[in-house]
């Protein structure tokens, strides 16, 4: 097991890069000159002098420890990639959990895929339309460029992630939803990481980002700070009647909104900072925000699903 860490491994680099002629001889560097006893230190031991012999020799020790080249160093890998190189795979920042990503594809999309036989590497996994596909977050970059992705929903629960396609849309809102790809938030089992990991390659794509949450601060603070994510899927009996929504039986929880004081500061700090845009006079997902707040709504994905709510989606700006 390589016995160096990932922070001297950079220091060697760093230094070893610009070839300095002499590094501070602090706690870090005095530890690595009593390992290899490589380079000199000066007499009042606050410089370590490297020569450009030293430099090679560091090099070459680092590679024999590590299994790494110091002039090559690249940690933003997964795990497995590691272990090819390195006797220590923990080097990696990409952990096991955060290269991958659980997603499912719209049945127009799987059936696509059944008769056009495209992404083979997938087909063999898809024995029904409505399976979800555990990806490593690479393998499902590719995939959205090969079904050349237009849409993609990020749903907060796993049960509603499972069950999306149950729902009732709007008709402006269905063809979305029967063309896209569908993303799960993550948690417990499935690392939020991934999917943090995966909006951010996804981003050159220039995907529509849409969330789909519960109705309740923290469904808003998660849409709203998806990267990239520009609307979300709300009641659409919110836009055109919210009293009649919160009159239906056993829908709204206030006891749960009340536990949810981190996710309302943040809030009321956007509503806050928007006062001073001429956008928050029309802003759609303001004045559902300040709803919310003002009413104490929460309102889960689970209950729109048993209450058969028709669902619509508005822009999140501000």
């Amino acid at each position: 097991m390589a016995s160096l860490s990932q922070s001297q491994l950079q220091l060697i680099a760093r230094a070893a890069k610009q070839l300095l002629p002499r590094v501070p001889l602090n706690a870090s560097w005095k530890k690595l000159y009593q390992l290899w006893q490589i380079g000199e230190p000066d007499g009042a031991e606050k410089y370590l002098y490297l020569t450009h012999k030293d430099y090679a020799l560091l090099r070459k020790m680092a590679q024999v420890d590590s299994g790494l080249d110091i002039l090559a160093l690249d940690f933003d890998v997964p795990r497995q990639q590691m272990a090819q190189h390195s006797a220590n795979e923990k080097y990696a920042n990409i952990s096991p959990d955060a290269d991958y990503v659980l997603i499912k594809l719209a049945p127009n999309i799987t059936q696509s895929l059944v008769s056009k036989s495209v992404a083979d590497n997938v087909l063999d996994v898809l024995t029904a339309l409505d399976n979800a596909l555990r990806l490593k977050v690479d393998t499902a970059v590719t995939l959205c460029q090969q079904l050349k992705i237009s849409q993609l929903i990020v749903v907060e629960n796993l049960d509603s992630f499972d069950n999306l396609f149950a729902y009732s849309f709007t008709p402006e809102l269905q063809p979305i939803i029967d063309n896209c790809m569908v993303l799960y938030r993550g948690s417990h089992d499935y690392s939020p990481a991934g999917r943090k990991r995966f909006l951010h390659l996804i981003a050159a794509l220039k995907l529509d980002v849409i969330a789909f949450t519960d109705l309740d601060p923290a469904g808003l603070m998660i849409a709203n700070t998806l990267e990239n994510c520009h609307s979300m899927i709300v009641p659409k009996l919110v836009l055109d009647a919210p009293n009649e929504l919160l009159a239906l039986k056993q829908v709204n929880s206030v006891s749960d909104f009340n536990k949810q004081h981190k996710q309302l500061t943040y809030l009321d700090n956007i509503m806050s900072q928007s006062t001073h845009n001429t956008v928050a006079h029309t802003s759609q997902w303001l004045t559902l925000t300040q709803w919310v707040g003002r009413n104490h709504v929460s309102i889960k994905q689970q209950h729109m699903l048993a209450n058969a709510l028709r669902l619509d989606r508005i822009n999140i700006d501000y």
